[in-house]
């Protein structure tokens, strides 16, 4: 029999695109989902030959039927809080491996309830294989690596890049609701932009101001690593950060009051993105510091990662990720952190070849 194939849910949409086309440079058999079927033929206009299904995902026969047909199913169609749930339950209860593309804390620590499920039918679930949780999630354990104890691992973004329609309507979906922060080995809930921290960065970034946001690392780290603290912060100008932290509570109510119709209107409902041409010149650095107990003294370790293209990245990690869960040798089934779902190291030498660069530096004094 046939080996089944890897099927892109969301494959008409903009990172769909690019992962269906990352699939298929690295000849493996691509089964493109999407609700729209004209949009799937256009697809296969564009790219060549593919294997279609219609596919909505508020129609749970339509996810059964792919569910089925699919060795792997890779999501990416957000806001995961609104639609992701009821393709991961399709593909636990039919024995298809699921991956996705999801940046959404809420979504990624409600999907850890199925982790029972999971290991009970033998699949595997991976929550957030893309650059914005992948990269910092491997990274936090190559990272923390020898430490006997680790006290808190802070993860800081500085990002410069365009993003999607769909990227902007699940940031907007993101901060409607509350997020969570791990402290003192628990998850509490806390505000966006509670705090603000400066942040020193290799030059030519050099020293920006950063706010705490509720990244999906938070809930990530913690299943794979045991540490007290985690948690995560996006770089803006100073301003900015001070203005964005002091309204933060009304900001977030404003979202979530009839107001944030007129947000997405603004936003719109199309697919849309950045070109090529742009996403070569988008890049991202992110530090990721862990502070703990290592040979016996206080260390202070941090790992700096930059690189170009965050969509094209991601394209990579899920396609990628996706061929790991089709391997012979891969044995691990539950809902699995991407750093506990394929090992570290080789998640980040693997997208050193799509210009990722890091390096590992140990810290004195403040950073």
């Amino acid at each position: 029999m046939a080996q089944k194939p890897i099927a892109v849910l969301g494959a008409t949409g903009y990172t769909g695109r690019l992962i269906v086309r990352e699939l298929q440079r690295r000849q493996v058999p691509v089964l493109a989902a999407a609700r729209s079927r004209t949009k799937l033929q256009e697809l296969a206009t564009n790219l060549g030959a593919l294997d279609l299904i219609e596919t909505d995902v508020r129609d749970p026969a339509a996810l059964e039927r792919l569910a089925r047909r699919s060795a792997v199913i890779i999501n990416t169609v957000g806001p995961f809080a609104d639609l992701g749930e009821p393709v991961v339950q399709a593909a636990i209860t039919h024995g298809a491996h699921y991956l996705d593309t999801t940046g959404e804390q809420p979504f990624v620590r409600a999907m850890m309830a199925y982790d029972e499920r999971a290991r009970e039918q033998g699949v595997a679930v991976v929550p957030a294989q893309a650059f914005e949780i992948a990269v910092a999630d491997c990274a936090a354990s190559v990272a923390a690596e020898g430490f006997r104890d680790v006290g808190t691992i802070q993860i800081t973004y500085r990002t410069r890049f365009h993003a999607s329609q769909g990227t902007q309507r699940t940031v907007l979906r993101m901060l409607q609701r509350p997020g969570q922060v791990y402290a003192g080995r628990k998850w509490m809930e806390e505000r966006l932009a509670q705090h603000v921290r400066a942040v020193n960065f290799p030059s030519p970034v050099g020293r920006v101001a950063a706010v705490s946001f509720p990244g999906a690392e938070i809930i990530t780290i913690p299943h794979h690593l045991t540490v007290r603290e985690v948690r995560t912060f996006m770089s803006l100008p100073p301003i900015a950060a001070r203005v964005i932290s002091a309204t933060a509570p009304i900001l977030q109510a404003l979202l979530r009051s009839p107001l944030s119709r007129v947000f997405n209107g603004i936003i719109g409902t199309g697919t849309d993105g950045p070109d090529e041409a742009t996403r070569a010149h988008d890049e991202f650095h992110i530090a990721i510091d862990v502070r703990g107990v290592r040979a016996g003294a206080a260390c202070h370790r941090r790992l700096l990662a930059h690189g170009h293209d965050p969509y094209g990245l991601t394209a990579v990690l899920a396609a990628r990720g996706a061929e790991w869960l089709c391997g012979d040798n891969f044995d691990r089934s539950g809902v699995l952190a991407p750093a506990a779902a394929f090992d570290p190291p080789a998640v980040l030498e693997h997208v050193r070849q799509f210009g990722l660069t890091y390096e590992i530096r140990e810290e004195s004094g403040r950073s």
